[in-house]
């Protein structure tokens, strides 16, 4: 439990961690569901190795901050990232397995 609990902390200061080279291998529209309502998101899986280790995999997740177009806002987005298109990805150096893409690949969404 306290292990999940440093990663997910971790995650925090993922801004200074070391990055890697990337591919992304899917893109989805995910709808959640909660009892006070629902709402979509963008997932994108991703693989990367550092150095001769890897290749790792992670999953990084956009919601668009506009309330208003929500679903036209995810389907552009989606549209501009692609199975195979190069990311960076910023990974935890005394674990990679821990891992997020870079805010870079965020901009201009």
């Amino acid at each position: 439990m306290f292990e999940n609990l440093y990663d997910a902390m971790s995650l925090i200061f993922s801004r200074w961690w070391p990055i890697a080279s990337g591919a992304i291998t899917a893109v989805d529209i995910e709808e959640i569901r909660l009892d006070e309502g629902s709402y979509s998101r963008l997932a994108v899986a991703y693989k990367f190795s550092v150095g001769n280790d890897g290749p790792y995999t992670g999953e990084s997740f956009w919601r668009s901050s506009m309330s208003f177009d929500e679903e036209g806002r995810l389907a552009s987005a989606k549209r501009r990232l692609n199975d195979g298109q190069s990311v960076l990805v910023r990974y935890r150096p005394d674990d990679p397995s821990v891992n997020r893409l870079d805010r870079t690949v965020w901009q201009g969404f």
